[in-house]
C-alpha cells in the first residue's frame, strides 16, 4: 500500500551562510508547515540519482496534515548549475525563496566553516580565494559536462564564486518565471525578522503566525576580515552585483 505523502510547495534554495537554517527553523515552528525531520536532503544536487520516488519519501506523511504544506532547505540549490532544470522538471509551480548575503562577508563565513569542518586545509582566506579557480575548475567543468553529480571541491572551497548571485538569478530566471521567486537581504531578513516572516507567510498563501522562537541558528563567532581586505574583495563582485540589481531589485547593495 502506497503512502501518502506530502509534497514540497517550496524551496529554500540559498545562499549557504545567509540565514538559511534560520529561516527553516523558523517556518518549522508554524502550524501550517509540517517539513521533513532534517533540513538539507540536498537531492536535486548531490542525489538526484536516487529518483524522485526516493526524495519525495523523506517529507512527511499527508494523511493527517489537511491544510499543510511542506518543503525543504538546501542552499547549494542555487549555485549547482544543474539543479534549476531538474527542479523545473519535477515541480514546474514550486515557490522558492532566496537570502542572499554580502558575497565578502559570506565569503569569509564560508571559509571559516569549512576551516572549522577541517575541509579546508589552507590557514589564509586571502590565500583560498587567489587559489580558488584552480582549486575547483576542474569539478566544474565535469559537473558541467554531466560526468558528475558534484565535487567535494567545487561545493566546499567556492568561496568567492558563490557569491556570483546575479549569475546564479539569470541561470534560475531561465527555468521559472519571477513571481515564483521571494528575494531578501540577509542583512534585511535579521534586522527585520517578524516583517519579513509575514512576506514570507504571505509568499507561501499561509496564515500569518509569527514563529514563537527567533533565536538565530548557526551563529558563529570568528576574527572579523579586515577592511583592506574587504574592500579589495568587493570589486570581484562590481559587475555581478549590478545584473542582480537589474533582476532583483536596486536594494540589493552592499
Amino acid at each position: 500500500m502506497s503512502i501518502n505523502r506530502l509534497k514540497p510547495s517550496f524551496l529554500i534554495i540559498g545562499a549557504q551562510k545567509a540565514g538559511t537554517s534560520s529561516l527553516f527553523n523558523y517556518l518549522g515552528q508554524h502550524p501550517d508547515i509540517t517539513l521533513p525531520s532534517k533540513k538539507e536532503l540536498h537531492f536535486f544536487d548531490l542525489r538526484y540519482d536516487k529518483g524522485i520516488e526516493w526524495y519525495e519519501s523523506l517529507f512527511p506523511e499527508g494523511i493527517n496534515y489537511e491544510n499543510q504544506i511542506t518543503g525543504e532547505a538546501s542552499p547549494y540549490y542555487l549555485f549547482h548549475p544543474l539543479v534549476p532544470e531538474y527542479v523545473r522538471y519535477h515541480y514546474p509551480g514550486i515557490k522558492l525563496i532566496i537570502l542572499l548575503r554580502d558575497p565578502v562577508d559570506r565569503a569569509y563565513s564560508h571559509f571559516q566553516m569549512e576551516r572549522k569542518r577541517g575541509t579546508e586545509p589552507l590557514a589564509s582566506f586571502v590565500h583560498a580565494v587567489e587559489l580558488e579557480v584552480e582549486r575547483i575548475y576542474e569539478e566544474e567543468q565535469k559537473i558541467l559536462r554531466g560526468e558528475i553529480q558534484s565535487g567535494t571541491r567545487f561545493q566546499n572551497w567556492s568561496y568567492m564564486k558563490r557569491g556570483l548571485y546575479g549569475q546564479q538569478l539569470q541561470r534560475w530566471l531561465g527555468f521559472f518565471p519571477r513571481e515564483q521567486f521571494l528575494i531578501i537581504r540577509s542583512e534585511d531578513f535579521f534586522s527585520s525578522t517578524l516583517l519579513w516572516m509575514q512576506q514570507i507567510h504571505t509568499f507561501l498563501g499561509i496564515r500569518d503566525i509569527p514563529p514563537a522562537n527567533l533565536s538565530p541558528v548557526n551563529s558563529n563567532k570568528y576574527p572579523e576580515l579586515p577592511v583592506s581586505v574587504k574592500d579589495k574583495l568587493k570589486d570581484y563582485f562590481h559587475d555581478d552585483g549590478l545584473l542582480l540589481q537589474k533582476l532583483a531589485g536596486n536594494n540589493f547593495v552592499w
